[in-house]
């Protein structure tokens, strides 16, 4: 095949023939068509007896060498000449240019010997079809991706001086550009808010679930959606420079990556062309010299079939096809493999460690009970209705009955400290259980009942009423829903869990016994999550860590996987091998099973790379594989590895066993 197809990068295109795909398609059938009576000349009936013309041969097969084979003799010609490096170009260069020149040699002469034009003409062809073929289903691939794109936003509000407001298009937007986002909008490009509060929508692009409360100074993602009021933003990254373009540029980089497997395919297709020139020419000199003694058409043809056969298209794209599928599998199900080495390091896995909050849990708050009067139930869904705190669509969701309507006047809400309102000559007020403590009188009984309760939920809201803690609500962060069945499934394949967390111990114990997670550890620095990773380590084991924060930095790095949680940060990408970026456990998981098969697949590839060779380059030497068999063969092979690896992006993963 030729060079460029070893370049398996993303392109995103559409679905209809480009003009390149167009004229390779042209070609092809061009060469199909005169490459048909060359083969139907072999059949010794008429009326094909009237295609056994050898100048008739001589025109069809030279039109198929200097047109649609053209590509390969280039690059023939820059593998000796300018890349110094021996290829499959120059084992299909050689291979037909001696049977099509042996072939005029012997309509010179002139000899009754069968000439191989279509030899020459049939090895091109072939080849053209596969890669055709393995075009087409790279392309196929490489538009899996194109749900990436999706999440860039097409237009920004761009604000001047004077507050007008311009639409443009993202493409156009500048450093230090200010843009207004409104509710509901995609964030055009990284910056940072500089007038407003912003509640976004991370779980498109990061796997955070939760609204991500945005203030003065905090930095956005583009792609995240505003699900708040609308806010101004400084422009800091633009087009490359931005953490989507950077998750597009990680797709491409993977692609065109080596895995282990392929660099030691790369060291031995280095001299395997070499050996293969070399047997020919002792397969030539045995033939011509013992076997057949001065029979130069019999040795020629044993020369040439082992030429040909022996030409390693396959084992070019065997790994690059493979991992570009698995690549793309891995992206639909929302995993961004980040290096090459995942194919071999995911399998040696027989431990991994996650973090709780955010990888385990969800981030997203839910009311686990609520103490005080259920009368008071009205006056805190009704107040918290009036306010845009993530908090409080918590809160809102827990009451699923409708409640009475209840109009409050002189609401305020303050960032940090809560709302408040007016109802029927009585202050009603919603914070937190630390801050009206400092203030407010709380009945002794309610609050040990509440120092009973509270050691498992991190957020306690209180309802004040007339500077009276009424109701005390408890919230807690939600486990993720496919936690437990991760957790069992990685179980299932021997792969030890742990669980390391930064939170109390008695909600680290809570959650794992939740889960099933035995070995757990709470109250942990992010510095001691290295250790602990390091520990578990010492025992033999190669572990992974699943963390989602800054925090968990250190132990990616200590870690033998890393995977990444939806932190959708550059610096956490660089840090793993892995990059969840859709806010789903199992896919963790699914990662596992896709980089598996995508190896399986690969190691099966490479068996029908080298393998049809151990089995054809021997019967070619001793004349049982005639030339034109040979190209048949090693098309077949290539076929075959394309076929093999269509399956696999066919194949729907059943990642439930």
């Amino acid at each position: 095949m030729q060079r460029s197809q070893q370049q398996f990068k993303i392109n995103l295109v559409k679905s209809k023939l480009t003009k390149r795909e167009k004229r390779q398609l042209g070609e092809m059938i061009i060469a199909i068509i005169l490459t048909i009576p060359l083969l139907l000349s072999m059949i010794p009936v008429f009326p094909f007896t009237y295609l056994t013309n050898p100048w008739l041969q001589l025109v069809l097969a030279t039109i198929v060498i200097v047109y649609p084979g053209r590509g390969y003799y280039k690059n023939m010609y820059n593998e000796i000449f300018r890349w110094h490096q021996l290829g499959m170009n120059t084992l299909i260069g050689l291979g037909t240019l001696l049977a099509y020149g042996y072939s005029i040699y012997l309509i010179i002469t002139p000899q009754h010997y069968h000439l191989f034009f279509e030899t020459a003409a049939t090895i091109i062809t072939i080849l053209l079809i596969g890669n055709f073929v393995s075009n087409r289903i790279q392309k196929k691939v490489s538009q899996g991706i194109e749900q990436i794109v999706t999440l860039k936003a097409d237009e920004a509000n761009l604000v001047d001086k004077n507050k007008n407001i311009k639409v443009i298009n993202t493409n156009d937007v500048q450093v230090n550009d200010h843009l207004l986002v409104r509710k509901g909008e995609k964030i055009p490009v990284d910056g940072v808010i500089i007038e407003g509060i912003g509640y976004l929508n991370e779980a498109m692009l990061t796997g955070e679930t939760k609204l991500i409360e945005k203030q003065l100074g905090d930095e956005i993602i583009g792609g995240t959606v505003n699900a708040g009021e609308a806010f101004y933003m400084e422009a800091k990254k633009v087009g490359s420079e931005t953490v989507l373009a950077n998750i597009l540029k990680k797709v491409q980089e993977i692609q065109s990556q080596k895995p282990k497997l392929q660099r030691i395919a790369d060291r031995i297709a280095k001299w395997f062309t070499p050996f293969i020139l070399l047997v020919a020419i002792i397969a030539f000199v045995v033939q011509y010299f013992h076997f057949y003694p001065n029979d130069l058409s019999h040795a020629i043809n044993i020369a040439i079939a082992v030429i040909v056969i022996a030409c390693p298209c396959a084992l070019g794209i065997a790994t690059p096809l493979a991992v570009a599928i698995g690549t793309n599998k891995a992206v639909k199900e929302g995993v961004l493999f980040n290096n090459a080495e995942v194919f071999e390091k995911i399998t040696k896995l027989d431990a991994i460690a996650f973090d709780k909050t955010g990888t385990i849990t969800t981030g997203e708050l839910t009311i686990k009970r609520i103490l005080g009067p259920v009368d008071n139930y009205p006056y805190i869904y009704n107040l918290e209705k009036l306010s845009s705190h993530p908090i409080a669509k918590s809160i809102i969701r827990y009451f699923s009955t409708p409640l009475p309507e209840i109009k409050f006047s002189n609401v305020s809400e303050t960032a940090g400290l809560g709302i408040s309102g007016q109802y029927d000559n009585q202050e009603y007020l919603l914070t937190s259980y630390k801050k009206a403590l400092t203030t407010y009188y709380i009945d002794p009984s309610l609050k040990a009942e509440v120092e009973r309760l509270a050691t498992d939920s991190p957020i306690l809201i209180v309802l004040v009423v007339n500077n009276t803690i009424s109701n005390v609500l408890f919230l807690a962060d939600t486990i993720r829903e496919d936690a437990k069945q991760t957790i069992a499934n990685f179980k299932k394949h021997g792969i030890g869990v742990y669980m390391i967390s930064g939170d109390n111990l008695a909600t680290t114990a809570r959650i794992a016994k939740e889960v099933g997670i035995t070995n757990y550890y709470a109250n942990v620095s992010p510095i001691d999550k290295a250790n602990i990773i390091k520990e578990i380590q010492s025992n033999n084991k190669t572990v992974g860590y699943v963390g989602d924060g800054i925090n968990d930095i250190v132990a990616l790095e200590q870690s033998d996987f890393g995977i990444s949680m939806g932190q959708g940060s550059e610096v956490a990408i660089q840090a793993s091998d892995i990059t969840i970026i859709k806010p789903d456990i199992f896919n963790i998981y699914k990662a596992l099973v896709a980089t598996k098969l995508t190896r399986k697949i690969i190691w099966w590839n490479f068996f029908w790379a080298f393998g049809y060779n151990l089995v054809t380059i021997p019967l070619a030497i001793v004349g049982f594989i005639p030339p034109i068999v040979g190209a048949i063969v090693m098309g077949v092979s290539d076929i075959t590895v394309l076929t093999n690896s269509l399956i696999f992006y066919l194949r729907k993963v059943n990642f439930n066993k």
